[in-house]
């Protein structure tokens, strides 16, 4: 408990610095660059992502141009970075990073800053923001017109991206081997994280996904993002980092069914209406079970949140599993142990109040239809 305070500490600390860092880096970039040269980094960002609805044109650029001098960069590059922060994004990414290096012993400081800033903190935010705008889940903002901020999402994770390679480039570890190493293993994430975001926005629109397709998409879209951080770590130590891949992939899908039960819950301190998340193992059971020809609603929506909570469960064994092959004496044991045993707990919670049934009112209706069909 006493090393998962301290580094959870030492990543309040690590993100309030680098998010001032990147707004300087993103308005940075804006001011430098011509609308052209604005929109070649969207047009580079697509080419490597394949999500073609993230393009900006050059009018799309200079409106965007338009409505910063009107508010202020530091204003509206400030807010979208709050924004486009992935939620957990200190317990989740940066707290088991700095625990993660701190053990191993063989990284550089320069090497820490450069990895855990270039891929640990823009891969993940970038991915984010396209997930946000491609499922058309952009939160409104309260002064700039959503046209407007929509185009700053778009334009915004390419340039994030772009940041983010760039810092990447500055990792030297003295092993040329190990450096392409890391290289190679970014863009086979980057290349599969796309691949499975695309499946997932094909599958918006058709509401049954089988469970098979489901694994596929929180394989290669959540959990690749985070066995892609832990994966590109700048050490020698092969084995050690092999076990934080496996660990972090299986822990970014325990952490995506909380998410799931999350928005069945809803969150009235953020205006968020309980809803159905779509695709999902909740939805894909309910579907199920409506077609074995099952009509009470009450009861499937609770046998689907079991079977839920079941696949959060073997997300949590396979991370135990991993974990539990780190060497005794690794000095940040304790604080993975700490941390995988409170998001389980967070996880059981999640779905003991959902269980609750004070959403089953406002699904129902919800559910109803898209069971169908």
């Amino acid at each position: 408990m006493i090393q998962a305070k301290k580094y959870n500490k030492k990543a309040k600390e690590y993100w309030k610095n680098k998010n001032d860092e990147l707004v300087e880096e993103i308005t940075q970039i804006i001011d430098s660059s011509s609308d052209l040269e604005l929109v070649k980094i969207s047009k580079d960002f697509v080419t490597k992502t394949g999500f073609t609805d993230m393009m900006c044109t050059v009018s799309d650029v200079h409106d965007l141009k338009k409505i910063i001098e009107v508010f202020g960069k530091d204003v509206v590059i400030s807010d979208f970075v709050n924004y486009g922060t992935r939620t957990g994004f200190l317990t989740v990414v940066i707290a088991p990073a700095l625990a993660a290096v701190e053990a191993l012993g063989d990284v550089n400081e320069s090497n820490i800053e450069e990895w855990l800033y270039g891929i640990g903190i823009c891969l993940p935010v970038a991915a984010d923001i396209c997930d946000s705008v491609l499922d058309e889940e952009v939160m409104r903002h309260p002064l700039i017109a959503y046209r407007i901020w929509l185009i700053l999402h778009k334009l915004g994770a390419a340039i994030i991206f772009r940041i983010g390679l760039n810092h990447v480039k500055h990792i030297k570890t003295g092993d040329k081997k190990l450096d392409k190493k890391i290289i190679d293993r970014l863009f086979q994430g980057v290349k599969k994280v796309s691949e499975k975001q695309m499946i997932d926005y094909k599958v918006k629109n058709s509401n049954y996904v089988s469970v098979k397709k489901l694994n596929e998409i929180y394989d290669g879209k959540v959990c690749e993002i985070e066995a892609t951080v832990f994966g590109t770590l700048p050490s020698k130590k092969n084995n050690i980092i092999k076990i934080f891949e496996e660990g972090a992939r299986h822990f970014a899908g325990e952490l995506q069914i909380v998410d799931d039960f999350e928005d069945l819950i809803g969150d009235s301190n953020l205006q968020k209406l309980p809803e159905i998340p779509n695709p999902s193992f909740f939805l894909t059971h309910s579907i199920d079970l409506w077609k074995s020809g099952k009509r009470d609603i009450k009861k499937i929506m609770i046998e689907s949140a079991e079977k839920t909570l079941e696949r959060g469960e073997k997300y949590h064994k396979n991370v135990i599993n991993a974990f539990s092959k780190l060497p005794k004496n690794f000095k940040t044991k304790p604080f993975f142990e700490v941390t995988l045993w409170f998001y389980n707990k967070v996880l059981n919670e999640r779905f003991k109040e959902f269980s609750k049934g004070k959403t089953y009112p406002a699904l129902r209706t919800q559910l109803l239809g898209m069971m169908k069909g």
